[in-house]
């Protein structure tokens, strides 16, 4: 088939009839080109979305875990060279009772009629390596001591409240004593009697 063209008129076929020309892309109208911006747009958005979605349930995660952990309390000691000072005055002994302990000169009557200097309590019972934390106020112008070498605990007691933290090193049942001198108006008598300045540690493995 021919076509025959004519200066000014459309190329005609053999027949006469105007011949097709090649049909190229169509350009896009102002409303598919609206359309197509924003479906893309919308993409992006939901991604961008979802992003912050997954960042906040991280971040939700973290902070519950980091209120979980917190929900523990931890009794904080700072050592001294006498024992160790804790935080709080006053806490739970492995049995689950408070211990407060005072110390103070001539304020205990022995078998002999007189006032003897002596310690609130006297008797402790504790596990092999868990420290134990006694609040202990001295009343005395004079610094005492729990001393049991046996179990290896050597706790000077100075004057004033303080708290000290007791640990055995071995079980057992081991008598402590205050090793610094002290009843003087008795001879150190309650030095050397459990009860007053003397008394035992019973330790479990």
């Amino acid at each position: 088939m021919s076509g025959t063209l004519t200066p000014g008129s459309p190329p005609t076929s053999d027949n006469g009839t105007p011949a097709r020309a090649t049909a190229g892309p169509r350009p896009l109208s102002d409303q598919e080109q609206f359309d197509t911006a924003v479906d893309r747009n919308g993409r992006i958005v939901l991604l961008v979305l979802a992003g912050i979605g997954v960042f906040a349930a991280l971040v939700m995660s973290t902070l519950a875990l980091v209120l979980a952990s917190q929900s523990h309390t931890t009794t904080m000691t700072m050592p001294t060279a006498s024992g160790s000072v804790a935080a709080t005055p006053s806490v739970l002994s492995p049995s689950g009772r408070l211990i407060s302990l005072s110390v103070a000169g001539s304020n205990k009557r022995g078998p002999d009629g007189k006032m003897h200097d002596s310690f609130s309590k006297t008797n402790f019972a504790v596990k092999v390596g868990q420290p134990v934390h006694l609040p202990i106020d001295n009343r005395d112008g004079s610094p005492h001591s729990i001393t049991a070498a046996g179990t290896g605990v050597n706790i000077t007691v100075r004057p004033g409240l303080h708290t000290y933290t007791l640990v055995a090193t071995k079980a057992g049942r081991f008598e402590w004593v205050c090793v610094i001198p002290c009843d003087s108006d008795a001879n150190g008598w309650a030095m050397t009697h459990p009860g007053y300045m003397a008394g035992y540690i019973t330790a479990s493995a």
